[in-house]
């Protein structure tokens, strides 16, 4: 009984349930995947007048093309944009850090977007006197940027490594601008910095008459104490041509700069922030030639995966051709219809067997039923048993009066029919072969 109420079910009872499902496994796709990315971002840059500012402006610029609001949080450099990251309660989604300043076990929840470029060290001092290396600035008075930069924390480690942080050397951490000032006036002998070319601050005591830029003569010495520290050039001419100025090869240290982000930025902005990194950083710096950023060169960061498939094979075409939230959507929505696709392709394919089998086990049973009927008359010697197969036979045929199928599967009805009629021949002829005796007239009317 259990088998055939199964057999009976309708169709809706076999289509609702995939259905539900199907909508059930959409809506948690869609939930997890967000198609829709969210309208703003919160970017920690650096120090006003430095770098990592320049950055973040052209960072907003770029993605307010695409309607994508760019909160810059300034700080005192990459440590201290590092320790917003790694602190959910900032709220910041992206930031510039410097290589050599993270281990990968304490920012689990962070990934790198990639290399973005070199931001070299720079060593401007006063005096007549020539240095060409960090010893010699042994009891000078050195700006090392304040507490929470970058800069401070490279300057420290170098100048421990060269046996300049005792007395009668003097540490000053200050700003960017405080520096300038300072050094300008006399009250600095050395001002320790990172930028790119974009940084006001850097140009501003590259051009500065009474100042000098230490060449590191061991620049390469370094790079094998501080591997995060590339030995980058600056070419001879590189800043004025005409006047070939620097006046010859300029041996610097620079560490590069990675984007990172937390880790569950919304791929669309991680796209959008790559997107841009390729256009602010993708040309020809002071110290490295076109092409050579953004990449995945070196990394104290787990890589994003949208970062990998953006460096192997690029942007999706969408954002060439639909506006960034049309693109954005299809985008995210083809990672929901991809698996769907392999749960609704067989669906699709085992539904005309489903149809067939739900019309088809409507009558199908009955044949059963009818061949045990037929081996029993076969078998048969007494016309009270002949009786009993004829009213088995009579139930069936009513019962498949009842049946309702579609009319694709009514000539397979009267098949059915018609073997129930060949089936009751059958038993005609084997009640009047039975002996008579135990019988009565009613059966032989019934016959």
């Amino acid at each position: 009984m259990g088998r055939n109420k199964i057999r009976e079910l309708p169709l809706r009872a076999i289509i609702i349930p995939i259905l539900v499902v199907l909508v059930l496994l959409l809506g948690v796709s869609f939930f997890y995947i967000k198609p829709f990315p969210p309208g703003s971002l919160v970017m920690a840059t650096g120090m006003k007048g430095g770098a990592f500012a320049v950055f973040g402006e052209r960072y907003r610029q770029i993605l307010a093309r695409d309607k994508i609001s760019v909160e810059l949080r300034p700080s005192s450099g990459a440590v201290e944009n590092l320790r917003f990251l790694k602190d959910k309660a900032r709220g910041v989604d992206a930031g510039f850090v410097q290589g050599g300043i993270a281990k990968v076990e304490e920012t689990a929840d962070l990934v790198s977007l990639g290399n973005l470029t070199y931001t070299p060290l720079w060593v401007f001092y006063r005096g007549n006197a020539t240095l060409d290396d960090l010893s010699d600035l042994h009891g000078k008075r050195i700006a090392i940027g304040p507490e929470g930069s970058g800069i401070r924390q490279f300057a420290l480690d170098l100048l421990k490594t060269a046996n300049v942080t005792g007395p009668p050397t003097v540490f000053h951490e200050l700003s960017y601008e405080a520096a300038d000032k300072a050094i300008k006036e006399g009250s600095l002998d050395v001002v320790m910095a990172f930028g790119a070319a974009d940084n006001r601050f850097v140009v501003s005591l590259l051009n500065a008459k009474d100042l000098k830029l230490m060449n590191f003569v061991q620049a390469e010495a370094y790079t094998r104490r501080f591997p995060d520290l590339a030995h980058v050039i600056l070419p001879m001419g590189v800043l004025n041509p005409s006047k070939r100025v620097p006046s010859s090869d300029t041996h610097l240290l620079s560490p590069r700069v990675d984007l990172i982000v937390r880790k569950n930025l919304h791929p669309a902005l991680a796209y959008l922030l790559l997107k841009a990194s390729v256009e602010i950083h993708g040309g020809a710096g002071w110290v490295h030639k076109a092409g050579e950023f953004p990449s995945l060169t070196k990394q104290d960061f787990v890589i994003s995966d949208q970062a990998r498939r953006f460096y192997k094979s690029g942007g999706s075409f969408l954002y060439d051709y639909l506006p960034f939230w049309a693109a954005t959507f299809v985008d995210r929505m083809t990672l929901v219809l991809v698996p769907l696709g392999v749960v609704l392709i067989p669906l699709i394919g085992i539904m005309p067997w489903i149809y067939t089998w739900r019309n088809r086990s409507k009558y199908y049973r009955w044949y059963k039923k009818l061949r045990s009927i037929e081996r029993e008359a076969t078998l048969c010697t007494e016309q009270e048993k002949v009786r009993r197969l004829q009213a088995e036979l009579d139930g069936i045929e009513e019962a498949v009066g009842r049946i309702r199928v579609s009319i694709v599967f009514f000539d397979e009805l009267f098949i059915l029919k018609e073997h129930i009629h060949m089936v009751r021949r059958h038993l005609s002829h084997a009640f009047r072969a039975a002996p008579e005796g135990s019988d009565d007239k009613g059966g032989k009317k019934q016959a």
